[in-house]
């Protein structure tokens, strides 16, 4: 959501035991069964020399999960694997503090290479958030990435808070706390993922380049995938809020005017009735201003 969405593989490794072509090949059988934009990034990054045939599940929380010749391959995020070599998880720590998202590769559960991926922040997010940080709205980004990752991106976009390593059944409970922390919630999402937690936010907005299923359940949906579209939306919104209010105010004056005049006798009902309609006008004049903002 707050990145350009088009990641790239920026650096992988495969164990030296294995014959890395056989690999790659089982790599893209797994990827290109997937609508991710890491798997889009890595379907662009390898080609495969033999074309293989996998039956391949994506079970949530795991990753992708397919068999072939016997064994069970996965591909999924670090904290999905347990008893993981020191070489892996040293080269996950140095490429993750670098703002990669990392995945592991692994054959019968056991971690046989990885895959680091990079997607640079969109040139409008940190305008977006430095926008809101302005108003005095606390930002928080919530990702799946792993703590480093997170935070090495935060730190780019300038965020207030960061959660890493968020499971996508724990984002709804998140914005639940949110909610009772700070109030009034919205939330952006882009994938299926994202869905419980739009729906759970007071405020759903999805990117109009997402999943359908996080559009349909949005209560706003952004048609361009440009995060600069939000702050213009808040700007209208706020415009709109206080037009409103002026108009609200204005009528109440208006009529509590004409009552007082009415009960003296300073008036009559026909001067009472124009004096009425006319700011009915001007109450219509007024919100008509909103169709400036553009």
């Amino acid at each position: 959501t707050k990145t350009k969405g088009k990641p790239e593989v920026t650096n992988y490794y495969i164990s030296d035991t294995l014959n890395e072509e056989n690999m790659i090949d089982i790599v893209v059988a797994l990827e290109k069964e997937s609508n991710h934009p890491l798997a889009s990034a890595i379907l662009d990054k390898f080609e495969p020399k033999n074309k293989l045939a996998i039956e391949v599940e994506n079970q949530i929380g795991k990753g992708l999960i397919g068999d072939y010749n016997e064994n069970t391959y996965r591909i999924g995020k670090p904290t999905s694997f347990e008893a993981v070599s020191d070489d892996y998880t040293r080269l996950n720590k140095e490429w993750a503090s670098e703002g990669n998202t990392v995945v592991y590769v692994s054959e019968n559960e056991k971690v046989i290479g990885l895959i680091a991926l990079m997607d640079i922040p969109s040139e409008h997010a940190k305008a977006t958030i430095d926008y809101f940080k302005k108003c005095g709205i606390h930002t928080t980004l919530i990702t799946g990435d792993s703590e480093m990752t997170g935070q090495a991106v935060g730190k780019q976009l300038g965020v207030d808070q960061v959660i890493a390593n968020v499971m996508p059944e724990d984002k709804s409970n998140i914005i639940n706390e949110q909610k009772e922390t700070y109030g009034i919630t919205a939330m952006v999402g882009d994938g299926i993922n994202d869905a419980p937690a739009l729906v759970k936010a007071d405020v759903g907005i999805a990117m109009g380049e997402g999943t359908d299923v996080a559009v349909d359940v949005s209560d706003l949906v952004l048609m361009k995938n440009d995060l600069s579209k939000l702050v213009k939306a808040h700007e209208i919104s706020l415009k709109m809020n206080r037009v409103i209010w002026q108009n609200i105010i204005f009528s109440m004056v208006v009529v509590a005017f004409l009552i007082t005049v009415s009960l003296v006798g300073l008036t009559d009902i026909a001067i009472s009735v124009i004096v009425h309609e006319g700011s009915t006008l001007v109450v219509i004049l007024n919100g008509l201003r909103l169709l400036k903002s553009k």
